[in-house]
């Protein structure tokens, strides 16, 4: 296939300097061989890191005014605009609604991707918005060939916002064979802890489980080593910060990596025998799919995010939400069973490779570019491409 027959995608998104799964899954379909091997793929990176983000600003009118002159200017006739972004509040789905339009008004094909964490934590069809940001959901619904989801549990609650559009679901995804698989039986045992060093990421929650198992002659540094990995650097965060401090006051300052590169981080999946994450929200965090691939078992909250990704006991065990006896019950159970971790290590490979490894993910993106795509120049038949979406999500 020619450039001049390839289908032309223009990914749309916050991408580098910024981090998170955005610009990770933006990064991913980007740079990926496979894709860029079958399409023509630009990248529009929007990145603003501010306190604006989010909220309705001259500034940030002006910053929605310049990405849909850009999506404009670099679409055409059968042009693939891939958009990302959260969807709230108000002012951000509406800015996707002014790129759709950009995008539309050169007779592109739009596919919005939905990456928020509410419609996969809140039961179905119970996330509620305002009515600006549904209004806004109703305009894209309109727009679209179709929104992707990063997880099905979010079909029902953002059903009820966008009734006409397909909502195929395309989880994110890691390239599995980068990762070197942990045995999950080490001596000393490690219990590794990935994400960043906040509150809500249930770090308190693990201190806490520690503490308890000390009590009952479970020892860090003795019968286990805990590793903490998370950027500790000062300055960047005042919440940061006085978690930093909390760990180092609570007496496991040692256990800090500090900022790793990723390569570091799968080193320290692939010596560890337990990763906690005991995290009160996530969208679909990419740390778990990342233990799942090291064969890493899991101690994790039993959120509806992370639910979906695992189950009990079959790649570890999950506990309620705040629960830092549950914590220390888990760990405890795991530390002593190391025949169960070497069970539960290969399950956890199995379903990486079965849902997250990239050549999964690449197979669900091209059959959504292809479909959206074979119709250039005639975007007003949306239909058809909806259609088609449909017919390959069955």
């Amino acid at each position: 296939m020619t450039d001049r027959d390839a289908v032309h995608v223009l990914v749309v998104a916050h991408g580098p300097p910024l981090r998170g799964g955005i610009a990770t899954v933006a990064l991913d379909l980007v740079e990926d061989p496979g894709l860029n091997d079958e399409f023509d793929i630009e990248f529009l990176n929007t990145a603003q890191n501010d306190e604006a983000r989010g909220r309705f600003s001259l500034a940030n009118v002006g910053r929605v005014s310049r990405d849909a002159v850009e999506t404009f200017r670099r679409s055409r006739p059968g042009t693939v605009v891939h958009t990302h972004s959260v969807h709230y509040p108000a002012p951000v789905v509406w800015r996707q609604v002014a790129v759709a339009v950009a995008a539309r008004l050169r007779g592109a094909a739009v596919i919005n991707h939905n990456h928020a964490q509410p419609p996969y934590m809140e039961g179905p069809g119970e996330w509620q918005i305002g009515r600006a940001n549904a209004w806004g959901f109703a305009v894209l619904d309109r727009l679209v060939e179709a929104t992707v989801l990063i997880a099905a549990a979010g079909v029902p609650n953002i059903r009820r916002y966008m009734p006409s559009s397909p909502l195929p679901v395309v989880h994110n995804s890691i390239v599995v064979d980068e990762v070197v698989a942990s045995t999950a039986v080490h001596e000393p045992p490690v219990v590794l802890f990935i994400g960043e060093l906040l509150e809500r990421k249930g770090l308190v929650v693990l201190l806490d489980a520690v503490d308890l198992l000390a009590e009952r002659g479970v020892v860090a540094g003795v019968d286990y080593e805990l590793r903490i990995v998370g950027d500790d650097r000062p300055g960047l965060d005042p919440l940061k910060d006085e978690m930093v401090a909390q760990v180092q006051a609570r007496g496991f300052g040692d256990a800090l990596t500090g900022p790793l590169e990723r390569a570091e981080v799968y080193r320290h999946l692939s010596e560890s025998d337990l990763y906690v994450f005991p995290t009160f929200t996530e969208g679909q965090p990419f740390t778990v799919i990342e233990s799942l691939a090291s064969g890493v078992p899991l101690v994790a909250t039993d959120i509806q995010a992370i639910a979906n990704m695992v189950e009990d006991p079959t790649h570890g065990r999950l506990v309620p939400i705040r629960d830092a006896v549950a914590v220390a019950d888990a760990v405890q159970s795991l530390l002593a069973d190391p025949d169960e971790r070497r069970r539960i290590s290969i399950a956890c490979r199995e379903r990486a490779r079965e849902r997250f490894d990239r050549p999964v993910f690449r197979a669900r993106i091209a059959a959504l570019y292809r479909a959206a795509g074979n119709n250039r120049g005639r975007r007003a038949r949306l239909r058809a491409g909806r259609a088609r979406i449909v017919a390959i999500d069955r």
